[in-house]
């Protein structure tokens, strides 16, 4: 823009010159407010506001717009954008304010400010604490603005640890909290992974036992645990960073999206990483797991213990004193009863002089028994 053009329209703004219509702020807490604006200016930054001034609804027959979405504060910096487009001035911003102004530009079509915004604040993003990181990646979200999503999950990734105990994880969004136990996959163990989901869904209001798995959840690798601290998150006694997205518990209004959301992040834990102890003290004894689940993922632990033992016997033990596994040991069924031979399939020759099998055989049962080979 020429600069003789924005210092005309600047010098409109703070003088009040040839206003035509008026935006009226009503915030939920506080003193409402009132600006003095021009129809043509707010409908050339905004289709939005196009509609509203000059389309067949009541604001262009009283010219009051108002607002309760936006507070004073931020529609009067919104207002000095719209009027002299001085990109710099966010430079002077706090962190909140540019937020603010990034999602009220994006609910309002300005595209200019939220593109500005966005780009201060991914400037600014190395000098953010937690909770503004996790601000700023659930503002990415609802801005659905990809790159700005993949460069704020890539920080909470490598700085994962910090963020377990924030009370900012527990105002998530359901897709954005959903999206976290992704990124976040590999990095934590497991079994803490699945308590802080379950703290997640207690927190907003999903413990009842009305929205266990019916079905079963596939089971699937999410990566190597790595050198991942034991961190251990806590419930938060109170929100600490109050966010302006409503929790998961009233955005799920439907009790089968519900479900549906519990059973997609039941989905996201592999349990199969589970050690036995952990299994039983977590989802053991969590109300979002179905009993057949239960069952399951019990018995896929169990087949993955005696896997592991079988390796290590394997690893341990010489080739010639290795005890024989149960997969390599025979039945013998005969009319009069049942040998079980404890030796491997293979026979040993102890000796050149005595060659003999090296077969021992168990008790004699008195009852025959007929059945396949284990």
């Amino acid at each position: 823009m020429n600069t003789w053009l924005r210092g005309s329209l600047v010098e409109m703004s703070r003088s009040n010159r040839h206003t035509d219509c008026s935006f009226i702020i009503e915030p939920e807490s506080g003193v409402s407010k009132s600006f003095p604006c021009h129809r043509l200016i707010f409908s050339c930054a905004s289709e939005v506001f196009d509609r509203m001034l000059y389309g067949d609804y009541n604001e262009s027959t009283s010219g009051e717009v108002h607002l309760n979405d936006v507070d004073p504060d931020v529609f009067e910096k919104f207002r000095d954008y719209v009027y002299g487009y001085e990109c710099e001035k966010l430079t002077h911003y706090d962190f909140d304010t540019l937020i603010r102004l990034c999602e009220f530009g994006n609910k309002y079509l300005v595209q200019s400010i939220e593109e500005d915004c966005v780009r201060e604040l991914l400037n600014r993003k190395d000098t953010y604490d937690m909770g503004e990181l996790l601000r700023l990646f659930q503002c990415a979200h609802r801005l659905n603005k990809k790159h700005m999503i993949d460069q704020v999950a890539w920080d909470l990734k490598c700085n994962f640890s910090g963020s377990l105990n924030h009370s900012g994880i527990y105002e998530f969004n359901a897709d954005v909290f959903k999206h976290y136990i992704e990124v976040i996959s590999g990095k934590l163990p497991e079994a803490d992974r699945f308590r802080l989901m379950e703290m997640y869904l207690k927190y907003n209001g999903l413990d009842d036992g009305e929205y266990t798995c019916s079905e079963m959840a596939p089971v699937e690798g999410t990566g190597s645990q790595g050198d991942a601290e034991k961190a251990v998150p806590e419930m938060p006694a109170a929100s600490g960073t109050q966010l302006q997205i409503r929790p998961s518990s009233i955005i799920l209004s439907n009790e089968e999206e519900k479900r549906k959301y519990v059973s997609d992040l039941v989905g996201l834990i592999d349990f199969a990483k589970f050690s036995p102890k952990e299994f039983y003290e977590g989802p053991g004894k969590s109300s979002f797991l179905s009993l057949a689940q239960k069952y399951e993922y019990l018995y896929k632990i169990a087949r993955k213990c005696v896997q592991a033992k079988e390796e290590l016997q394997l690893k341990v033990s010489p080739a010639t004193e290795q005890t024989p596994l149960l997969s390599d040991t025979r039945r013998v069924v005969t009319l009069g009863g049942t040998l079980i031979r404890d030796d491997p399939v293979s026979t040993v020759i102890t000796s050149h002089h005595s060659p003999r099998s090296n077969r021992r055989y168990r008790n004699w049962s008195s009852h025959c028994e007929f059945g396949p080979a284990i």
